[in-house]
C-alpha cells in the first residue's frame, strides 16, 4: 500500500481523534494538561434537561478558574500494521477529581490490495457514532457540549469492544462494531449489549457519514441523584426502589455528520444531524408503563480562517424530544422520570475563536446563549491547553 493511501486510510477518516498519532515513531508519548476559566450567569451544566430521558443529575462545574485535565499515555507502533493505545486522564473537580482509563485498544491493519485495506481494532475506544463522538471532549473544537449529544450519549460513548472496517483508497469506508454497552444510553449488564454501523466518504476537509447504533438496555436507571465522577459504566436496575425511575427495553440511534469546505473564503462548515428512539417499560415503585421517546436535534458551525494559527467559530445547536407514556400513573411517573415538560425545545447560540502555536499550545474562547428549561443563560469559557510532550521536543 502506498504512503499516499495509507494517509488517507489511516488518518482522514479518524481525523476527529486528537490522540489518533500518526507519528513514525515506535515510541510516541501522551502528555497534556489543561485549565479553563468558565463564567455563567446561572447553574451550569443544568442538572437535567426537561426533555430528555436522562440517567441521573450532572454536577455543576464551579465558576471562575479550575484545573480541567491532565492525560498521560503512550502510543506503541510495534510494526507498520500493528499499534497499540493506552490512556487515561485525570479530571479536575468538575469531574470528580478521578482518574480514568479513557482509551486501551490494539489496532490491525491489512492491506487487502494497493486500493483497499481491512483493519480491527479490540479494547476500549470512542465509538464511531458522528465525527465529535470519536474524539474526547478534552479536543473538541467548542468545550461545551451539543445539547443533542448530551441527551443522547451523556458525555460521550467510548466503549469495551470490537470494531472492524473497510477503508477504500478513494475515500471511502465502513464499519461495524460490537460493544460491552455498559455506559448510557445503555446500562451495564453481562455480555455485548450494544451494536454500531457506519459508512462515509472523506477526502482532503470533505466528508459525509452516516451511523447507527442499537443498544439491548437491561434496567437503565434514571435515579435523581448528582453525579460526582467521571464513570462511564451505567448501573443498571432490575427492580425500582425509592426515588429511582428505571427503563428497560431498546435505544437505537442515528447519526449523519458531515462537513464541506471552502478554500477560497478560508471557511469550514460542519454538523450533526442526531435521532434517537426509545421503546420498552418505564417502572418506579409508583407504576410500569409502556414507553416510547423520540429525541431530534444536531448542530451546525462555521469555521472561519483568520490566519494561519487563528480561527473564529459560529455554532447553533436546537433539541426537540416527544415520550409517549401508556398506562395507569402514566403522568405520574412521568413527573417522577423528569420529562413531564417534554415540549420545550432547548436552544443554543455560541461563537468563539482558537488561537494554535506549533509547539503544542491552544487558548480558546468562547461564549454562548443558552433558553434551557425555559431559563435563559449567558455564559463564558477560556480554555489553556498544552501538548507538554510536543513542547519538549520543539525544544530539542
Amino acid at each position: 500500500m502506498s504512503k499516499k493511501l495509507c494517509y488517507v486510510l489511516c488518518v482522514l477518516p479518524l481525523f476527529a481523534q486528537a490522540h489518533e498519532i500518526t507519528s513514525d515513531e515506535k515510541f510516541t508519548p501522551i502528555l497534556n494538561v489543561g485549565g479553563r476559566y468558565l463564567h455563567s450567569d446561572s447553574v451550569y451544566p443544568v442538572a437535567r434537561l426537561a426533555n430528555a430521558l436522562e440517567a441521573g443529575q450532572q454536577a455543576s462545574y464551579q465558576n471562575g478558574n479550575a484545573f480541567d485535565y491532565g492525560d498521560v499515555g503512550l502510543q506503541v507502533q510495534w510494526t507498520n500494521d500493528l499499534k497499540i493505545l493506552v490512556k487515561g486522564s485525570y479530571h479536575g473537580n468538575d469531574l470528580g477529581n478521578e482518574f480514568s482509563l479513557e482509551q486501551a485498544w490494539l489496532n490491525y491493519d491489512y492491506d487487502a490490495n494497493k486500493n483497499n485495506m481491512l483493519s480491527v481494532r479490540i479494547g476500549r475506544q470512542h465509538v464511531a457514532l458522528g465525527m465529535q463522538n470519536q474524539e474526547h471532549s478534552h479536543n473538541w473544537t467548542m468545550g461545551v457540549e451539543p445539547l443533542v449529544m448530551r441527551a443522547s450519549v451523556a458525555d460521550g460513548w467510548r466503549d469495551d469492544g470490537i470494531d472492524m472496517r473497510w477503508q477504500h483508497e478513494n475515500g471511502w469506508y465502513a464499519g461495524f462494531g460490537v460493544y460491552e454497552g455498559n455506559s448510557f444510553p445503555s446500562s451495564k449488564s453481562s455480555g455485548l449489549n450494544a451494536l454500531s454501523a457506519r459508512v462515509g466518504w472523506q477526502q482532503d476537509n470533505n466528508y459525509l457519514m452516516g451511523s447507527i447504533a442499537h443498544f439491548n438496555v437491561n434496567g437503565r436507571s434514571t435515579e435523581q441523584q448528582t453525579a460526582l465522577t467521571h464513570s462511564h459504566s451505567q448501573a443498571s436496575c432490575e427492580q425500582a426502589v425509592v426515588n429511582m425511575v428505571c427503563f428497560a427495553g431498546d435505544s437505537q440511534l442515528a447519526v449523519l455528520a458531515g462537513e464541506w469546505a471552502f478554500p477560497h473564503y478560508k471557511t469550514v462548515f460542519n454538523g450533526e444531524a442526531w435521532l434517537k428512539q426509545e421503546q420498552g417499560d418505564l417502572f418506579s415503585q409508583t407504576a410500569k408503563v409502556d414507553y416510547q421517546g423520540i429525541i431530534s436535534g444536531g448542530w451546525l458551525m462555521a469555521d472561519y480562517q483568520i490566519v494561519r494559527q487563528l480561527h473564529s467559530f459560529l455554532r447553533y445547536e436546537s433539541l426537540q424530544a416527544r415520550h409517549q407514556l401508556t398506562g395507569a400513573n402514566a403522568a405520574l411517573v412521568a413527573t417522577e422520570a423528569g420529562i413531564a415538560q417534554s415540549s420545550e425545545r432547548p436552544y443554543r447560540v455560541g461563537v468563539g475563536m482558537m488561537w494554535t502555536d506549533d509547539k503544542g499550545v491552544r487558548i480558546s474562547l468562547e461564549t454562548h446563549h443558552e433558553k434551557i428549561n425555559q431559563q435563559s443563560n449567558q455564559l463564558l469559557l477560556l480554555r489553556y491547553q498544552v501538548d507538554l510532550w510536543a513542547l519538549v521536543k520543539s525544544s530539542q
